[in-house]
């Protein structure tokens, strides 16, 4: 059987975007970035340097580097992954579902590769990937393609045979760029985002997940 299946990870089997913001607006507003919790939004989905430039571009800082302050966002971040984090709904079953399907399996995402690698470890994830990319130390991540490339590249199937799955409009963007179908789970706040309609399919959790979706019921580029 062709084919592959390449999951996100943050927002789509991790509720951890909670994590992100926090760990931002502790981080900058020491920095004395003025922003709101509620800004932190504005870069949901984002690479974590992508994210300290945009916001110093906003208000410089001295005395710490941008690369500094993005090492200090993850470990925050990873911390509050061990002591609180929690594998969203439906997670751990969509990748055995692709798994019982004799689909290879992967994982494309835009996070720090150390911080990857600790959370697929802690929720015991890390044995049922065939490949995992992250792209800390690609030139663009998401919406740029090249990571979802890289996972398909990686497990020796064409990117048009494999389906990605996200939870961000920026990593929608990245699929289907790649030439990818694309499942879009967004979290209830964004169900009705019109942006997610370049998406093959929309599902409102992990749960709904069928074969029928990973097998290619929605080749045909229709939205549903």
């Amino acid at each position: 059987m062709s084919g592959a299946v390449i999951f996100d990870m943050d927002g789509l089997l991790l509720d951890s975007e909670d994590f992100w913001q926090q760990a931002e607006y502790e981080q900058f507003s020491a920095l004395g970035v003025p922003l709101s919790p509620a800004d932190t939004a504005k870069t949901l989905g984002w690479r974590c340097d992508y994210v300290v430039q945009y916001w110093y571009e906003q208000s410089p800082w001295t005395g710490i580097t941008q690369a500094e302050v993005a090492d200090l966002i993850i470990n925050r971040v990873i911390a509050l992954i061990i002591q609180r984090g929690r594998l969203l709904p439906g997670a751990r079953e969509a990748i055995l579902l692709a798994k019982s399907l004799g689909l290879p399996v992967a994982l494309a995402t835009s996070s720090n590769h150390r911080m990857m690698l600790a959370t697929l470890k802690h929720f015991g994830l890390l044995p049922l990937f065939d490949a995992t990319c992250s792209a800390e130390f690609l030139p663009l991540a998401k919406p740029h393609p090249q990571v979802y490339l890289n996972a398909a590249a990686a497990l020796g199937v064409a990117a048009v045979d494999c389906v990605a799955l996200e939870d961000s409009v920026t990593g929608v963007i990245a699929a289907k760029s790649a030439r990818m179908r694309c499942i879009a789970v967004p979290d209830a706040q964004h169900q009705h985002d019109p942006r997610y309609a370049i998406a093959d399919k929309i599902l409102p959790n992990l749960l709904h997940l069928q074969a029928a979706d990973l097998l290619g019921a929605f080749a045909d580029g229709t939205s549903a």
